[in-house]
């Protein structure tokens, strides 16, 4: 998935469309991360310039004022440790696939996690894979 098909972004789509145009860097593939208690959103995008790594949270104390997208950029050279991993069982009852896979790296620290149990476009493995396919090959 690229950040314009990701739903959960609001006013951020937006401010990283506008700075990976402005650097002129060619996206590949994005990945989201939302906080369930208090909403904040942890944004990777798998560019040709290197790994964004973004944060949209809360300016200040109170959630409901003004957000602030605070980003900085990796180069690929630099990324250590990336590796994806994956555990999957076939329920032999019904012949379902069930499982997890994981995109991390050492440095910077990432910690990714799908699973196969969700039908949602933006969880689940449906949209960790591309990015992890993007992230392994910028970085090879």
């Amino acid at each position: 998935m690229k950040i314009g098909e990701w739903d959960n972004l609001g006013r951020a789509r937006g401010l990283i469309q506008r700075q990976l145009g402005e650097l002129g860097a060619v996206e590949h593939a994005a990945h989201v991360t939302v906080n369930p208690e208090n909403g904040r959103l942890r944004i990777f995008v798998a560019a040709d310039a290197g790994l964004f790594e973004y944060q949209y949270t809360p300016a200040g104390p109170d959630p409901e004022g003004p957000w602030i997208l605070r980003g900085q950029v990796h180069r690929w050279s630099s990324i250590r440790g990336l590796r994806f991993q994956t555990d999957s069982q076939i329920d032999e009852a019904t012949e379902q696939v069930r499982g997890i896979s994981r995109l991390v790296a050492e440095d910077p620290k990432i910690e990714l996690a799908a699973t196969t149990d969700t039908d949602a476009p933006d969880q689940g493995t449906a949209a960790l894979m591309p990015f992890a396919k993007a992230c392994l090959l910028l970085a090879g």
